[in-house]
Order: structure tokens, then C-alpha cells, then sequence
């Protein structure tokens, strides 16, 4: 990654600097390692374990509710570009804009560092937060979600980013504190710049920040959960109102043995996996289409919880049974290896690899990417792209254990009960 400095401050702040002059713009970016995923672990030798929807809305409270005020209308008002996001995993607070990068470092730092838990800001927050929550009740995807994690997981007890209406109303500020004082430390965070900007002005900026601010030193311990490679339940059934039956199947493959680098060459194959088996050039896709089982491209997915990815392929049909099966059975014989369309696929990674580069937040956001879900503090190039091969591709994705799988279909419980 060219121009591209790492400095790591005496409390443990890891600080990524990437400096192009071509850009009109600056990116920043804090982000603090715990997002919903971040729920059992232990502090000072006491176990905590936490409802769903903590750090969501911990994102929210920090953005509102910060000594300072609400710093999105702040930066808005500066013509800032600028929002907090929550992922399983990590809290992001970041701006992006063309002037006054100084007074955007200084904002984000002092919003995230300096907030005091009262009950009359948390209530106030709560109210937003429940109806955005309400707003997904209509949404058969979220609770296809939620069912997926009851039918795949064992003992990992995460379910959603959100949470659900009761763990939301009865979240206390005596919770919020303990998930701030657990995660909310420098050396638990880091910040990535990138873009038009002066690395010492920067860099001095942030250090100016914390030269005098003294941090808790608390011991934490994540819990480490005792998750089998088994699903819980193979087959489930979601009753919800559907024009179609809706029929998907998640695959759980433990990828604990894999590497950093490992697992980001897999991100590649198992998108080329998904294209060679189930895209629209696949024999699958054809046949099913053909005989009118589907009507629309597969919707192929994957997504990583602890040491488990899950891989799901799913969409509407006329023949439940027969599209899961197809499934099952075209992943089970493995016959669908194509070297001609692995190799048009990384052509077009390389074509988007090559084109990222003319936007600052596509070119940044992989980089982003690999080091919160991946622990690697890297930008893959096109070179990495280039070393890939066919060969590897497939021994790669034969030696994933794709014998654990949980089978779900949604339908429409009234259209059955008029059917039958």
C-alpha cells in the first residue's frame, strides 16, 4: 500500500495514515473493535454477559448524547459528509470533507471520549431506536435472520446488530457503562485517514488529543464459546406473508484453521464458487430456470460469525423441495468447476481493483475491511489478484466441510391453510 504509515501511540492507539494528493477529499475514520457480536466476556474477573442491541445503541448515545452535543448536525453544519455505523464486530464514527479536517479529528475524538451515562439521555434515545425496530416487523428477511442464527448456532447466542424491542427497553445505563469501560480504550481502537490531508498536522492533532487524557486499564477477557460444527435444526419453516415461497440454505463451515491471508483469498473464491455454481451461466441456474422453478437470479450470500462462515443460497420458488434439493446435491457432487469463468472473474476483481482508485471511500473501504474482520491491517492490490490460480481455487473450496446445513423456507401460513 503506497504512501501508507502506521504509528501506534504510547496507549495503545493504532493510527493508519494514507496520503494521496490526487484526491479532493479526506476520509477519516475511528473505529472501536466491539460491535454486537461483543456480548460475553469477562472485566476485572466478573462475567458479563449482554443482551443484543448494546453497542447499537451505545453508537447512538455517543453520537446524541456526548458532553459536547449531537456531532452529526456539528459536521453537517460544516458540510462535513459525516455518520456512525454498528457492525457485529466493530463501531465506526467517521466524516468525510474537503476542509477543516483539524476541527472534524477534534470533534469524533472528544464525542467518543468524553460521555456521561444519565438515565434522561438514554430514555430519550429509546424511542427512535424501538421504532426503526418496529419498522423491520414487516420485513420477512429479518426474521428469516433471526431464525437462521436460532437453527445454525449451538451456544453462540447472537442473533442481530439491533436487538429486540425488550432488550432495548430495558437496557440501563449500568449496562452502557460496563460495555464502555470493557471496550471504549485506545488500545482497543484506532483511526484510519486517507485521502488530501498533512500527515504531521494529523498526526499532531490526534496526539495533542490524548497527551493529557488518562485511560482505565481494565482486564478483558472475551468468553470463548463452545460452538460445535453442527447446526442446531436442519430443517425450520418461517410462516410470513410472501408472494412466493421463499426457500434458502445455509451452509456452516468452520474456517478456524485459516489465516488472515487465507481467509481473504477465500472471500475471492467463494465468490467465484457462487458464480460457477448458482450464477446465471451456471448448469444449475439454467435447468431451474428452464423448468420453471425460479423465475430471478439466486441470491447467494456470506457472512462470518466467530469461527464459522455461513454461506447461503436461496430464492423464490414454485418447488420448494426440489430447488433445496438441487442445492444440496449440486454442492455435495461438486461437478461445477469452471476455469473459463474463474478466470473472467478475476479479471472483472482486477478491472474493479484498478477503477476503486478514482473514489476515496471505494478505495479505502477494503482496507477497512480486512482489518476489522480479518485482524489484517492490509489493502489487497492487484498483484495479490494476479497470484491466484484456478488450482487453488478448487482444492480450496473441496476441502470446506460442507456437510452441516440448515434448510429454511418461508411461506405464506393463510395460502397453506386455504391450499390444504
Amino acid at each position: 500500500m503506497s504512501n501508507f504509515d502506521t504509528i501506534t501511540l504510547g496507549n495503545g492507539l493504532k493510527i493508519y495514515l494514507y496520503s494521496d494528493t490526487r484526491k479532493h477529499s479526506t476520509f477519516f475514520d475511528f473505529i472501536t473493535f466491539c460491535g454486537g457480536m461483543s456480548k460475553d466476556f469477562i472485566i476485572d474477573r466478573n462475567e458479563v454477559n449482554l443482551p443484543d442491541g448494546l453497542a447499537h445503541i451505545l453508537e447512538h448515545y455517543i453520537v446524541e448524547c456526548n458532553d459536547d452535543g449531537n456531532f452529526l448536525k456539528f459536521l453537517g453544519g460544516k458540510q462535513m459528509n459525516t455518520n456512525a455505523s454498528t457492525g457485529p464486530t466493530s463501531t465506526e464514527f467517521y466524516f468525510e470533507t474537503v476542509q477543516d479536517v483539524a476541527l472534524g479529528i477534534k470533534t469524533i475524538l472528544s464525542a467518543v471520549n468524553n460521555v456521561t451515562f444519565t438515565d434522561e439521555k438514554l430514555e430519550s434515545l429509546k424511542g427512535p431506536i424501538l421504532q426503526e425496530i418496529r419498522g423491520k416487523m414487516n420485513n420477512k428477511y429479518y426474521h428469516l435472520n433471526r431464525l437462521m442464527m436460532n437453527d445454525v448456532f449451538n451456544d453462540i447466542s447472537f442473533r442481530d446488530v439491533g436487538g429486540t424491542l425488550d432488550e432495548i427497553s430495558n437496557t440501563t445505563i449500568s449496562l452502557l457503562d460496563t460495555f464502555y469501560r470493557a471496550f471504549y480504550r485506545p488500545d482497543n481502537q484506532c483511526i484510519v485517514v486517507a485521502g488530501n490531508f498533512n500527515k504531521e498536522e494529523v498526526l499532531d492533532e490526534i496526539k495533542s488529543f490524548y497527551n493529557d487524557k488518562n485511560f482505565e486499564k481494565s482486564n478483558i477477557e472475551m468468553i470463548k464459546h463452545n460452538e460445535t460444527d453442527k447446526v442446531n435444526k436442519v430443517n425450520d419453516v418461517l410462516c410470513f406473508s410472501t408472494p412466493r415461497e421463499y426457500r434458502v440454505v445455509y451452509y456452516k463451515i468452520n474456517v478456524s484453521s485459516f489465516s488472515s491471508v487465507d481467509l481473504l483469498d477465500l472471500s475471492f473464491y467463494v465468490n467465484c464458487f457462487f458464480n460457477n455454481f448458482f450464477g446465471q451461466t451456471s448448469k444449475l441456474y439454467k435447468k431451474l430456470i428452464d423448468e420453471g422453478v425460479i423465475t430471478d437470479t439466486m441470491n447467494c450470500g456470506v457472512r462470518q460469525i466467530e469461527n464459522y462462515m455461513i454461506l447461503s443460497i436461496g430464492n423464490f420458488t414454485s418447488n420448494g423441495d426440489y430447488f433445496a434439493n438441487s442445492v444440496i446435491d449440486t454442492v455435495s457432487k461438486m461437478n461445477s468447476f469452471s476455469k473459463k469463468y474463474f478466470e473472467l472473474d478475476k479479471k472483472g476483481c482486477i478491472l474493479s481493483l484498478i477503477i476503486r482508485d478514482e473514489n476515496i471511500f471505494s478505495m479505502i473501504n477494503p482496507f477497512i475491511y480486512n482489518l476489522v474482520n480479518l485482524n489484517y491491517p492490509y489493502l489487497d492490490k492487484v498483484d495479490d489478484l494476479y497470484r491466484l490460480s484456478y488450482d487453488d481455487y478448487v482444492s480450496t473450496i473441496k476441502k470446506l466441510d460442507f456437510s452441516n446445513y440448515c434448510d429454511i423456507k418461508i411461506i405464506d401460513d393463510d395460502k397453506e391453510k386455504k391450499r390444504n
